[in-house]
């Protein structure tokens, strides 16, 4: 007997990056679809179901058909499907996050206060920073004279940050301030 099929998220294709210079990158989204083409290249099953777009992928073409910067409320008027909501959309677009930042490492950004939506700028950029710096002060001095007086006694630091889940993800944040660091030398 065969293996039982699964529906649903278990079976949609794997969000693998895209290998995209940055320069192609730009030059595909300045055609007014094109995020939703670099998706159904190859993830087609996370924007379409059946025949046509699920919510998700709904939400992405209004949000393309508006200029990529718009709001809830503009979406909302901007569509033909009366059940579409400011629920639905902001669950619409925290999956389309998802998928964005896998394949392209893009987000959209989505201001509360406002109801805005579009993709994440220079400001965005920098209010990030600095919410992580404020928050990220509050634990710093603690966990650098943990880990020296660690090292002090002859502990490896880089092996055991290395061997945890916590230190692959300082890793990470580890990468994005490398590159920014070197930028501001430069």
């Amino acid at each position: 007997m065969p293996a039982r099929r699964i529906f649903g998220s278990d079976s949609k294709s794997e969000l693998l990056p895209i290998v995209i210079s940055p320069d192609d990158l730009l030059a595909k989204l300045q055609a007014k679809t094109g995020l939703q083409d670099l998706i159904l290249e190859n993830n087609r099953d996370h924007l379409i179901s059946g025949r046509a777009y699920n919510t998700t992928g709904y939400v992405l073409q209004l949000f393309e058909y508006l200029g990529r910067n718009t709001t809830i409320s503009e979406v909302i008027a901007a569509s033909e499907d009366p059940k579409l909501t400011d629920r639905t959309i902001v669950t619409g677009v925290r999956r389309l996050n998802e998928i964005l930042y896998k394949l392209l490492g893009l987000k959209i950004q989505h201001v509360k206060e406002s109801g805005e939506l579009r993709l994440v700028n220079q400001n965005d950029a920098i209010a990030a920073t600095e919410d992580f710096a404020k928050k990220f002060a509050k634990v710093r001095d603690e966990f650098v004279r943990t880990m020296d007086a660690y090292r002090a006694t002859g502990g490896d630091v880089a092996g055991l940050l290395a061997a945890s889940d916590a230190g692959r993800k300082l890793a990470d944040l580890g990468r994005v301030l490398t590159s920014a660091k070197d930028r501001v030398e430069a």
